[in-house]
């Protein structure tokens, strides 16, 4: 392999350079763990944000068991492990990962920084590690086609009982469920990965009861964890473990604060509507948690107020620096638009690459970038030979 075939921007001969603050990524999926290997050849330290509770963006969400057969070296490469060997690589930047997080809001400019708030996606009764850094010098939009969140239950009373006794896509780890009557609505993989997760806990720890409910009934599998997990869940089914039914929810049953001393709604029932019979069936189910995964949406709601210009979910760069019309922020992946623009990964990479090092004009103001090859730097070799002895998974918030 020639030099040129393996070219990489080297951010200083000696590492005499410190970036005056980390850069902000926005979006998991390969575009952003790509730019994080990127800004990790320059030295520029990282944080990475996703509203989804692992990386990987829409690889992860969408199709993650099938086959892509665009990507450069692979004649063919399932999107799990592009994005778990993406995520491997860019571990030379060693960067800082927030999960379940969306950003809302932006202030600041390319000189002073900019500082980001966010939202957790889950509840507030069980948000991870509060964010701790407040200043970017550069914010990199590699979110796709958006945030993904949760389909919520747009029901009197749902928003009311989130996190205490609604939860979206998981159930947190710290939830108490011994003895719980529990309620999972879906029938996708999510839904039956949960079921399964909750069928393993020992009888000591167990549910009182699951239900698993599905308007449809089970989807087909996808692959062959998920025929192992829809295996076990009939299996349980089969013996009493489990209750499943081809239903949907119609609403919820609470004890409003007039009628409980603690003055906090509690659950107390859900009215399902079944299709097990030859006529649809209203049902009140005793439930005391329930479990919702009817899939995720994704969101720009509050792209639209940082003044990027965004036109049909897509933000206009130039195609020299990957930079919007805000400076200080670009754009990568699919969110990026400009003549000529194709929503490829390969894409995704080249303008990764092109941003993170117009990002250098912030991070390190008034420095001269020197071009520096893989195959002959010794500072970049070095980093190589540093990172061999770096865990494979970084710190998650």
């Amino acid at each position: 392999m020639g030099d040129q075939a393996a070219k990489q921007i080297g951010a200083g001969s000696t590492g005499d350079r410190v970036a005056k603050a980390p850069a902000l990524i926005i979006g998991t999926g390969p575009s952003g763990m790509y730019l994080a290997f990127q800004l990790g050849l320059l030295d520029i330290p990282c944080v990475m944000v996703d509203s989804l509770s692992a990386i990987g963006g829409q690889c992860y969400e969408l199709y993650p068991d099938k086959p892509i057969f665009d990507i450069p070296g692979f004649v063919s490469i399932q999107a799990i492990e592009l994005s778990n060997r993406l995520w491997e690589q860019a571990q030379i930047a060693k960067p800082e990962l927030y999960l379940n997080r969306v950003v809302t809001k932006i202030d600041g400019n390319e000189r002073d920084g900019f500082d980001v708030e966010l939202k957790s996606t889950q509840s507030t009764q069980h948000q991870g590690k509060p964010f701790a850094v407040q200043r970017f010098c550069a914010v990199f939009i590699a979110s796709g086609v958006g945030a993904f969140e949760a389909k919520r239950l747009r029901m009197e009373d749902a928003a009311a009982l989130e996190g205490s006794a609604l939860f979206y896509g998981e159930l947190p780890p710290d939830l108490m469920i011994k003895t719980k009557r529990v309620l999972i609505s879906g029938g996708g993989k999510r839904a039956v990965r949960l079921a399964a997760y909750l069928l393993q806990h020992r009888e000591s720890l167990a549910p009182a009861s699951i239900d698993l409910i599905a308007r449809n009934g089970l989807r087909d599998a996808l692959d062959t964890e998920h025929q192992a997990l829809l295996d076990l869940v009939n299996q349980a089914s089969a013996i009493g473990r489990i209750r499943v039914l081809n239903a949907s929810i119609k609403g919820l049953d609470v004890n409003k604060p007039s009628e409980v001393a603690d003055q906090t709604i509690r659950l107390s029932s859900v009215s399902i509507i079944t299709r097990d019979g030859s006529q649809p069936t209203e049902i009140h189910l005793p439930v005391d948690v329930i479990a919702v995964c009817h899939g995720l949406s994704p969101k720009i709601d509050a792209m639209l107020g940082w003044e990027l210009g965004m036109h049909r979910g897509q933000i206009p760069v130039d195609t020299a620096r990957f930079e919007s019309r805000r400076k200080g922020i670009f754009v990568v992946g699919d969110m990026a638009t400009y003549p000529g623009k194709k929503k490829l990964i390969a894409c995704g990479f080249h303008e990764a690459t092109l941003a993170a090092y117009a990002a250098c004009d912030y991070a390190f103001p008034g420095k001269t970038i020197h071009l520096q090859y893989t195959t002959t730097s010794p500072r970049l070799l070095q980093k190589f030979g540093d990172q061999s002895t770096l865990s494979t998974r970084s710190s998650v918030k």
